[in-house]
Parts: C-alpha cells; sequence; structure tokens
C-alpha cells in the first residue's frame, strides 16, 4: 500500500536530516510503527547509494560547475523579466532531494559531452578523506581546483563546497566575510537538523558565488556527536564577525566538545 503519511521528497530530506526537527521526530517514529514506510526509507537508501557509487561526488563537481554556467544567463534573464530582487550570491539550489538526485539530474541532460567524464580535480589526490574537514572547489576554465586555507580568491569566484564527515554525526557550515556578514550553507535554514549524512564526501546542494566583500572569506565546519542548534552557532559567528581581526584568526566560543575546522580565502587579485 501507498504511503499516505509522508510525501517522496519528505522521505529523501528526512535521509538528509533536512526537515524541521519536529518533523524528523514524526517521520522517525512512523518509520517505527509502520513496516511498509521503513521497506521504502531502505529502498531510498540503496537506490541512492547506487547512485552515488556509479556517479561519486568528486568525480561530478566540473559537471556541476559546468551545469550552472549553461544555466546562469537564463536565470538572469528570468530574473530581470519578473523585475524582482534577488541575490545571485546562493545558486543552483538543488530541489528538496538527495545531491545524489542533482548529479544524475545534470548526467542525463549534459549529453553534449563539453565536459568529459575523467575531468581531474587539482588537489584531490592530497585530501585525507579520514579526517572530518570542509573542502572548497573552485571552478577554473573546464575543470575544478581544491582551495587551501589562506589561497587568494576574487569576487566572481564559483565555489562548490562539501564536507567529509569521517564519522561525526552533526556539523553546521557558515562563512563570515570582509563586510562581517556570517552567510548559512548547511543545514538550509536555522530550522532544519544540523545531522550529517554518512558519506565518504558530501556535496551541499548549492553552489556558492563570492561576492566583492573585501579582505577575505573565512568558512566554518562546527561539528559535534550531539545534535547542534544552528541558530546558538550563528549568534556566536555573529559576534565573531563584529572584530575582523578576530573572525580572521580565532574561533567561536564554543564547549570542547565541538570541533572547529576552518579554511580562509585571501580576496584579492594574485600580483
Amino acid at each position: 500500500m501507498k504511503n499516505k503519511r509522508t510525501k517522496a521528497w519528505e522521505l529523501e530530506r528526512y535521509l538528509l536530516g533536512e526537515l524541521p526537527r519536529q518533523r524528523m521526530e514524526e517521520i522517525a517514529k512512523l518509520v517505527q510503527e509502520d513496516p511498509e514506510l521503513k521497506k521504502e526509507i531502505e529502498q531510498l537508501k540503496q537506490s541512492n547509494q547506487s547512485v552515488l557509487e556509479q556517479y561519486p561526488a568528486e568525480s561530478m563537481i566540473p559537471q556541476i560547475i559546468r551545469r550552472y554556467e549553461r544555466g546562469k544567463e537564463k536565470q538572469k534573464e528570468k530574473i530581470r523579466a519578473k523585475a524582482m530582487p534577488f541575490s545571485l550570491r546562493r545558486l543552483i539550489y538543488a530541489a528538496p532531494v538527495l545531491v545524489a538526485a542533482l548529479i544524475l539530474l545534470i548526467v542525463v541532460f549534459n549529453n553534449d559531452r563539453t565536459v568529459p567524464m575523467d575531468t581531474r580535480i587539482k588537489g584531490l589526490e592530497n585530501i585525507d578523506m579520514t579526517k572530518t574537514q570542509i573542502i572548497i572547489y573552485r571552478k577554473k576554465d573546464d575543470e575544478a581546483e581544491i582551495l587551501r586555507d589562506r589561497d587568494l580568491a576574487k569576487a566572481g569566484d564559483l565555489l562548490q563546497i562539501a564536507y567529509v564527515p569521517a564519522g561525526t554525526t552533526f556539523g553546521v557550515i557558515f562563512s563570515i566575510d570582509g563586510n562581517r556578514v556570517v552567510t548559512l550553507h548547511y543545514p538550509e535554514n536555522t530550522n532544519s537538523s544540523a545531522i550529517l549524512k554518512q558519506e565518504k564526501t558530501v556535496l551541499l546542494g548549492a553552489a556558492y558565488e563570492l561576492d566583492d566583500a573585501p579582505e577575505f572569506e573565512r568558512f566554518f565546519f562546527i561539528t559535534a556527536v550531539s545534535e547542534i542548534n544552528v541558530q546558538n552557532i550563528l549568534k556566536e559567528a555573529k559576534i565573531l564577525a563584529d572584530s575582523l581581526d578576530a573572525a580572521r584568526k580565532e574561533t567561536l566560543a564554543l564547549p570542547e566538545t565541538y570541533s572547529q575546522f576552518t579554511i580562509l580565502l585571501k580576496k584579492g587579485e594574485e600580483r
């Protein structure tokens, strides 16, 4: 019998831990009570895993970036036509499904083969996937490169963020820029659960374009073994952002049960 108490997109987001906490708890209870729903969840897990094994995130980054480039002008035209204000800082929002579905969509529609399937990602071989961290990819011509701490970046650079959970259960990703602006990257909003998907590498559902904020943009990955209150993390982030010097060098004032990983990108042109 078809499950009528949850929608397909809700189950996808449930697996990602991206629903509001109350709904996460409701579905978890339904799964325990309904064998058919539990079976449906298991089938979704197997399907998603199959897609990820066939199209691993690391090899699909260049396709995601190129797909963005082809769609950016259409997005701008649509915005102009509707005469609506819109921030291009947040780009290529995926539908409320797994990133695996986004990857599969790109593969299906990438019929022109403008980006070879075997395009390499510069620097990937030096990443230790056993350590909890974030990885920042930048579009460079028809390829992608991995940015390191204190690398140079500039306005207009297109970035794709991924995280490596390495067994860590919960995490929040945000950035602070030279205008003291705090931007939440994961989870999607302050009401969503910060649970991390337990894959080798997990791409966020949106690419990110650096704006013209001066001096730097620093990315933070806050992790813990228990549920994280996203709003509290952002409050601490805003306190840190009040001082540009602290935002460059310090970490959040959090209990020792939290871990913090950061990457600082220096803004400007290479001299």
